[in-house]
């Protein structure tokens, strides 16, 4: 998602009413409990469980498509110009775009930081529900899209106004934190590097069984007991008092793990909302899959992405989703989507560009291949 031109102010009264369509919007939000995990498939530690992929047979594969959606919006250079809202389908089996729609609009509302929905949600509902219409078929499990779901300082993100009027599970993927609840870049990187290191003297403890059972499931490892924004043990390290922490190689520890594992999350504990205790997770280690991996071998992203639910979905599905849709930092749905839209504005401004009504949606080739 594009930074665009600046535009006028909103007023305090419209913000008030955006406020309560928000808190609407948070009310209608339905998070699934966490799925029950078998001990007998994942490893049971005290410090971290792991959620597995979501193929219900890990020897199998399988014969069906496993769709899952991603939207993005991408601005013009040029101010003045139409922006453009992207909606694609992914098929997890070989990660290949089998739907892509689009629309251009106007920019009449500019960005307020919090308010995003009430910029870009018209167009993407509407792309949401044409497919829904015109090719049932195709709809996905889930929607990734660009932007927060819960992870909300009123726990309604855009991925919740998604899910919420369309009904399909939605996934907020933030590339950046936004929304603190307490916690800041800071005390989340002091966390993930204790867990990391946590991992680690755990399989030198347990180094033949544990080690074969994360390395055979190969899912994503969370944080049992993730801390309190204001743990004081989360708080950032002085330069005379430097811990061990601050000055781990997280890089070195990620490429170590990433054989046995695809992804850590460290869930991110609320604000003391009863009905979002959890707002969201913090994920590395995912995706890795560089054109400029040499060797290609899964290194596992270092900088993390933040995983929140958006409607009709559990946090741990959610960030399991997100970690098996990774080959890179940000999962495949949105980045497609993201690429695909910078792409049309491209044509657009060369004059080259394709009149929606006669596109094809659908890609056969994408869909059919395995």
């Amino acid at each position: 998602m594009d930074q665009d031109h600046s535009k006028p102010e909103i007023s305090n009264g419209r913000l008030e009413m955006w406020k309560l369509e928000q808190e609407v919007v948070s009310s209608l939000v339905e998070v699934d409990a966490d799925p029950t995990i078998n001990p007998s498939i994942v490893p049971d530690n005290p410090l971290f469980f792991v959620v597995p992929d979501d193929h219900q047979d890990f020897y199998s594969f399988s014969s069906s498509p496993e769709l899952y959606g991603g939207v993005d919006v991408s601005f013009p250079e040029k101010e003045g110009d139409d922006a453009v809202a992207v909606y694609v389908i992914i098929d997890k089996r070989n990660m290949k775009r089998v739907y892509e729609d689009h629309e251009y609009f106007a920019l009449e509302i500019p960005y307020v930081p919090t308010f995003l929905a009430f910029r870009e949600i018209e167009p993407l509902q509407r792309l949401v529900h044409k497919q829904v219409q015109h090719h049932p078929d195709l709809t996905p499990k889930a929607i990734l899209v660009d932007g927060n779901g819960i992870l909300h300082p009123r726990h309604a993100g855009i991925a919740c106004f998604l899910g919420t009027r369309t009904n399909i599970p939605t996934i907020g993927i933030g590339k950046s934190l936004l929304y603190e609840g307490g916690w800041t870049r800071e005390n989340i990187a002091i966390a993930m590097d204790q867990f990391l290191l946590n991992i680690h003297d755990a399989i030198k403890q347990n180094q033949d069984s544990l080690s074969s059972r994360l390395s055979h499931v190969r899912g994503t490892i969370v944080l049992k007991n993730p801390p309190n924004p204001s743990d004081q043990k989360l708080r950032t390290p002085s330069a005379e008092g430097s811990s061990a922490e601050s000055t781990i190689d997280r890089k070195d520890l990620l490429q170590q793990l990433a054989p046995l594992c695809n992804g850590i999350a460290i869930p991110l504990k609320g604000d003391g909302d009863q009905r979002f205790p959890v707002l969201g997770a913090a994920l590395v280690g995912h995706g890795g899959h560089s054109s400029s991996n040499s060797d290609n071998t899964k290194k596992g992203t270092i900088k993390p992405i933040y995983v929140s639910v958006g409607h009709r979905l559990s946090l741990l599905s959610a960030v399991q989703i997100t970690a098996s849709l990774s080959l890179h930092r940000i999962p495949e749905p949105v980045r497609v989507a993201d690429l695909y839209g910078r792409e049309l504005l491209r044509d657009k401004e060369r004059g080259a560009v394709a009149s929606p009504e006669n596109s094809n949606n659908t890609i056969t080739q994408g869909y059919s291949e395995v």
